[in-house]
């Protein structure tokens, strides 16, 4: 396994894991094995597709004693501004989205080269998670994977096109200057071809060092519109056959761990609070507290961790579920099986957290500490994705008209229908949101996701 450490510019790099037989034997360039395709996540800033708790070795190995072989490519690709700092005015000398489409890059690999170490260039997978899972949702959708056919079938985990916060060419323009002045580049009346010069002439270490510069660019190739919005739809739908859209019931512990370590950051409820009533007027925001039981007197960690819910509902659950309509078949899948590791979020209890469940399916970690009746969990889920990247056998019953899903808990791994993953507060949020009026194409669930709970998470004001 490759070490944990920092990336360079010289990043394009992928990792196959190939099958070996008992005889430890490896499989042939005949043998024409399906081939999954794993994106990493990191908000587009950090990560590695090599990272230890990305091992496959555990997943690989049930797949092989099970009689399911395959081929396991990780890729890794250019993040932050190496990645996705970009000005329109100069497209050719810092192009958008370069992060994006040097995962483009690794999938026409795939395709050319992948037959060699014997797996099936006709039958390619692509699983993202957080980030790599937007990646996922947006590549299902581009012109490049609709004619160039690099996949067919997709796992998107934990992330839509919603998830980052993409921007405009406009705000990637004005970003782009200021992050130039960081580096002490002289902008002012200069032109930006001359400037851009200056920013790829700079040292790469100092270039790596900025932060947060990891934005998509929209009105481009990967992001053909302003804005993603929540219910946005792409012109000719998916490019995939088959798609599995999956969310954990707490994604918003990523936000916790964060912000638990933020001494800047405190009297959540009253802030959170102050927010919502600031969008939404104080009887919705009201109402939309009172589904969280967020309250004026609530202490901080436990107000954290009740917006937190919030987020997970809306950034990712209901991101989800609409994301289901994108493709002719979908299968839904929740994830809730707590994450028994310790961490910040220990203290408020047990969750279905945001990472755990793409760690728990590769199992890169000591699966020896998993809590009593997990390890049945995990084999009878992981024999559903094994046969859905084999020949596309549903994980279930398609989610249609009628919503189904399946839920990966503490319970097993089980059917599930619109009203039980609906029942109570998602049903009172789903109703909130339908009350909030449309306007330029943002409707209730965008206002709820970007103007109430990303404020509160990125501001706090």
């Amino acid at each position: 396994m490759p070490a944990d450490e920092e990336q360079d510019e010289d990043c394009l790099t992928l990792s196959i894991h190939m099958p070996f037989t008992p005889s430890h034997t490896s499989f042939n360039a005949a043998a024409n094995l399906p081939v999954l395709v794993f994106i990493h996540g990191g908000a587009y800033f950090l990560g590695s597709g090599n990272r230890p708790y990305y091992s496959p070795t555990s997943f690989l190995s049930h797949a092989t004693s099970t009689s399911q072989p395959l081929l396991f490519v990780s890729i890794n690709y250019r993040l932050g501004a190496l990645g996705f700092l970009h000005t329109r005015t100069s497209t050719n000398i810092v192009p958008e989205n370069n992060g994006l489409h040097d995962q483009i890059l690794a999938l026409r690999w795939v395709q050319e080269f992948i037959g060699g170490f014997g797996g099936d260039k006709e039958n390619v997978m692509v699983m993202g998670q957080s980030a790599g899972a937007e990646s996922t949702a947006l590549l299902s959708h581009s012109s490049f994977v609709k004619e160039e056919g690099l996949f067919n079938k997709a796992i998107v985990m934990s992330g839509s096109q919603v998830t980052m916060p993409a921007m405009t060419p406009d705000e990637h323009a004005r970003n782009f200057l200021l992050q130039a002045d960081k580096l002490g580049i002289m902008t002012e009346n200069r032109d930006v071809d001359d400037i851009a010069q200056d920013v790829i002439a700079v040292d790469v270490e100092k270039i790596r060092e900025l932060a947060w510069v990891g934005s998509p660019c929209t009105m481009s190739a990967l992001l053909p519109f302003e804005r993603p919005t929540m219910r946005g739809k792409w012109n000719g739908g998916s490019g995939v056959e088959k798609q599995v859209i999956s969310t954990t019931t707490y994604d918003g512990g990523i936000s916790f761990n964060m912000m638990s370590r933020d001494e800047s950051r405190s009297n959540h409820a009253a802030s959170f609070t102050a927010i919502a009533t600031d969008v939404l007027g104080r009887e919705r925001a009201a109402r939309l507290c009172d589904i969280y039981e967020v309250y004026d007197n609530t202490p901080d960690p436990e107000a954290l961790q009740k917006i937190c819910l919030f987020e997970s509902d809306t950034g990712f659950f209901f991101a989800a579920l609409h994301l289901c309509t994108s493709s002719p078949t979908t299968y839904f899948q929740i994830f809730d099986l707590p994450n028994p590791f310790p961490g910040p979020l220990s203290s408020q209890g047990h969750f279905a957290t945001h990472t755990f469940d793409i760690t728990t399916l590769l199992g890169g970690y000591d699966e020896s500490s998993l809590p009593e009746g997990y390890g049945e969990v995990i084999s009878n889920w992981r024999d559903k994705i094994l046969a859905f990247v084999r020949d596309g056998a549903g994980i279930c019953e398609e989610f249609g008209e009628e919503g189904k899903g399946l839920i990966v808990g503490s319970e097993g791994v089980r059917e599930v229908d619109r009203e039980g993953y609906m029942a109570g507060r998602r049903q009172r949020l789903s109703d909130l949101a339908d009350e909030i009026d449309e306007k330029d194409g943002w409707d209730g669930w965008d206002v709820l996701w970007v103007d109430v709970c990303r404020r509160f998470l990125m501001k706090g004001e």
